[in-house]
């Protein structure tokens, strides 16, 4: 279960940074800096999430906090959608008459909608690879299948948001629909492990990988 939560953060990821070009452009545009602006922000924040991911799953391996970090990151995704019109319409509207009005705008919507889903899903990585390392050995095989599965549900995510769901759904159902099956995959694991600890010898915490 473990892993089939990793596939639909890669997939509610790249879902996201999809979305975003599409939030964005009737207010700040498709040019080519508005898309380097999103892609080196989203880059950014993914950066921070793999690294304070690493930093708490380190301090707290539990299967527990990982799930809260899944759920966390499905609700902040499904905010964009629901926060994308007011917030990006009064930003235009206050940088409209700056000098580098259009770059501040595209910055400062960057920051407020998507920095905290982005660095949230960032950190389901090194937080799965902690859960899923039982010892130095495994530790690059671990690594490896983690990142292998999150670039397959990070494929699919993009197919999936441009080809079929933003055209059939609009952009602001897609969130919701990547949103809903994060949190969906996140009870199903709650569930499984609930009943994983309900056994005879239930092991600590940390150590019910569900792998």
């Amino acid at each position: 279960m473990l892993l089939a939560i990793v596939v639909v953060a890669g997939m509610a990821s790249l879902a996201l940074e999809m979305a975003a070009s599409r939030l964005l452009a009737p207010f700040f545009g498709t040019s080519l800096y508005s898309w380097a602006i999103l892609i080196g922000l989203i880059l950014t924040y993914l950066t921070a999430g793999y690294w304070l991911g690493g930093r708490v799953a380190d301090r707290y391996p539990r299967w527990s906090l990982f799930l809260t970090v899944n759920v966390v990151a499905a609700l902040a995704m499904a905010l964009v959608g629901l926060l994308a019109t007011p917030v990006l319409g009064g930003l235009l509207s206050a940088t409209a008459t700056l000098p580098q009005g259009l770059f501040a705008g595209t910055v400062a919507g960057c920051l407020a909608l998507f920095a905290v889903p982005t660095v949230l899903l960032g950190s389901v990585n090194p937080f799965a690879i902690r859960l899923r390392v039982s010892g130095v050995s495994d530790s690059g095989s671990a690594a490896g299948m983690v990142f292998g599965l999150t670039t397959i549900g990070s494929l699919a995510g993009t197919f999936l948001a441009v080809f079929l769901l933003i055209p059939a759904l609009g952009t602001r159902m897609t969130l919701y629909v990547f949103a809903a099956l994060l949190l969906g995959a996140s009870a199903a694991g709650s569930l499984v492990r609930q009943r994983s600890a309900g056994g005879p010898s239930p092991q600590p915490e940390s150590d019910q990988l569900l792998r």
